[in-house]
């Protein structure tokens, strides 16, 4: 197609937006839209390649797809390699093991699925390769697109293939709507919820308008007003895209389908340059973004962050982008360039998340930079697992994420448990967890804890159990939804207590303290990148709720013989002040609320010491 200074001006608008809103979203509160304004782009641009190929029979789907290649892989894969080399030496042994993980997703374009079943895009500011969700929803609509197109094209006639992708975009479009509604982490990264606005693009290339002079102008300025008001009038408070998709995504349309050559926006040298590379801008810029984050560089320095994310963008367009790598006459030889670097890189990145970040060069154990659910090479994922045994075990401990990070303790110890924990899992039973559009039901989704706990004879329940109200939904008529959590809780824990064989010795672990201070872990990099030996959190006040949830709990505990409550916070606290960190090692993980390996040791140890006292004061009682 023939190259359009006023979609090249577009292109320049969306990136510029996105770059200022990761670098300081005060200053563009709604600059994530610039994504959705590159998705138009594509749509546009790649009905108008499928079209005019299909339309005079030279269309290959093979040259399609390596054409695409050709242009997004290898700036990609250039970032994707730096990232894991730079990573080695600055990143923290969990975070660089994360790392891997979304390597292999990235280049092989599946990332928006892997970051749609994690927290939301607005709540995660640590995954180096976040960005390139956006990546991954274009591959999977270039890989889909024009292999529909071309089956309908032997079906049915061009007219009703344009209707078609009409009505796609607008059933795409109330589709959206409501998933947003339901489903808001998924909506955001996932394609189905995506590929109207691509289409709405090919809908522009399909009918456009031959409008007069004065309403190019009209149709060009409203277009860029509807953009550039959608920064600024909305931010991550909204949920997105649902229908407030629709400014950013119809000034677009409206400013493509104006078709103005010479306008304000393509007139501008600047412009058309940032335009140009603006797909390697987008590349860089995000984890120059991450490593303010990341080591808490103070917010004076982020002009120089952009900058240098220009100038990293600038050379990847020239040194990387620009090179042509797709030749036909070399057909053969370009797939096998791009499926081993895929394959590689994939394999690189499979390496480092399977290793633990490559955890053999250091010993684990004791170790503040690593997440208290990793072991040595082994690592506890979702599900039943038995720990230090194969067959016979000591306790059973189950609960949520809260449970499972305790595994790196128990390795360390000469206990034998056999651990069963769900992500999100509360010991409810009567209640869903409505937690970030996740349905979590304890007797169906938490299965195995219930069906275990029926059948064992000591039991550990540990997980997070400060809730706010609405946080759950009743599923019986008897749980009284207008009722407070902490009466819900109460109610909800003797039931599940019946459930269990009233022989059963049950262990409730309290609320773990966590504190306030964001800054404990940045802290603990420093000191593992150039060996300070700062103190990190030390002598704070942990989150006001702790104490209330946890006398909750021992007043319930209290209530039943075979039930003994264990309040971790005498671990780290003294006289509701408590020490996060000792001798520079970080009891919690980055995210607050879960411990680090060495946190998972003192703790585990201090959880089995207060057993031991129960178990001594049932022997030494009376028959």
């Amino acid at each position: 197609m023939n190259f359009r200074k006023d979609i090249n001006g577009l292109r320049a608008i969306a990136v510029i937006a996105v770059v200022l809103y990761h670098f300081n979203s005060s200053l563009i509160p709604g600059g994530f839209a610039g994504v959705d304004v590159f998705f138009v782009i594509s749509g546009y641009l790649m009905t108008g390649i499928i079209f005019k190929g299909i339309g005079d029979e030279s269309f290959s789907l093979t040259n399609f797809y390596l054409a695409r290649a050709n242009r997004i892989i290898p700036p990609l894969a250039i970032l994707c390699f730096t990232l894991l080399i730079l990573g080695y030496f600055f990143l923290t042994i969990n975070d660089y093991r994360s790392l891997g993980r979304e390597i292999v997703t990235s280049i092989t374009f599946t990332s928006n699925i892997l970051f749609s079943m994690k927290k939301g895009y607005f709540d995660v500011d640590d995954s180096f390769l976040l960005h390139t969700w956006s990546l991954a929803a274009e591959w999977q609509f270039y890989i889909i697109y024009p292999a529909v197109l071309m089956l309908l094209n032997n079906l049915v006639k061009m007219k009703v293939i344009k209707k078609l992708i009409l009505i796609g975009a607008l059933i795409g479009f109330v589709f959206c709507i409501y998933a947003t509604l339901y489903w808001p982490n998924q909506s955001f990264f996932l394609l189905p919820m995506r590929a109207w606005e691509m289409m709405l693009g090919g809908v522009a290339f399909l009918y456009p308008h031959a409008f007069k002079r004065l309403n190019q102008s009209v149709m060009e300025y409203l277009g860029i007003f509807l953009i550039v008001i959608s920064y600024f009038l909305m931010s991550e408070s909204y949920l997105w895209p649902g229908y407030l998709a629709l400014v950013p995504v119809l000034g677009t349309y409206l400013v493509i389908s104006a078709n103005k050559e010479h306008s304000f926006i393509s007139n501008n040298r600047v412009i058309q340059v940032i335009g140009k590379c603006s797909y390697s801008l987008y590349l860089w810029h995000w984890p120059i973004a991450v490593t303010f984050v990341y080591y808490g560089i103070d917010g004076k320095y982020q002009g120089l962050g952009i900058a240098l994310s220009f100038i990293l963008g600038w050379y990847s367009y020239k040194i990387v982008e620009c090179k042509n790598f797709f030749k036909k006459q070399n057909f053969q030889k370009n797939i096998i360039v791009h499926t081993g670097i895929i394959f590689f890189l994939s394999l690189l990145g499979g390496f480092i998340y399977s290793t633990d970040g490559l955890a053999r060069r250091i010993d684990l154990q004791s170790n503040s930079l690593i997440h208290g659910s990793m072991g040595n090479d082994y690592t506890i994922t979702e599900g039943v697992t038995l720990l230090n045994t194969d067959k016979n075990y000591d306790y059973l401990l189950i609960g949520d994420s809260n449970a499972a990070h305790y595994t790196r303790g128990i390795l360390d110890s000469t206990d034998k448990v056999k651990i069963s924990w769900y992500g999100t899992c509360v010991s409810l039973p009567n209640m869903i967890n409505k937690r970030e559009g996740y349905y979590i039901n304890w007797k169906n989704d938490c299965k195995n804890n219930y069906k275990l706990g029926t059948k064992e004879t000591k039991i550990i329940i540990a997980q997070s159990w400060v809730h706010e109200d609405g946080f759950f939904e009743c599923t019986k008529v008897k749980c009284d939804a207008d009722r407070s959590y902490h009466s819900i809780l109460e109610s909800e824990l003797a039931i599940m207590f019946d459930l269990y064989q009233s022989n059963a010795d049950i262990y409730i672990v309290g609320e773990l303290p966590k504190s306030t201070n964001n800054k404990i872990m940045i802290c603990l990099r420093f000191n593992a990148l150039i060996n300070l030996n700062l103190e990190c959190g030390n002598h704070e006040e942990p989150r006001e709720n702790v104490w209330a949830i946890n006398e909750l709990l021992s007043r319930i505990s209290n209530k039943f013989d075979n039930v003994h409550f264990i309040n971790p916070t005498g671990a780290v606290c003294t006289d509701n002040i408590c020490s996060f960190s000792k001798d520079g090692k970080s009891i919690f993980m980055s995210d607050g609320s879960h411990l680090s390996g060495f946190g998972s040791e003192v703790m585990w140890d201090y959880i089995r010491n207060r057993i031991d006292v129960k178990e001594s004061d049932f022997e030494n009682s009376p028959p």
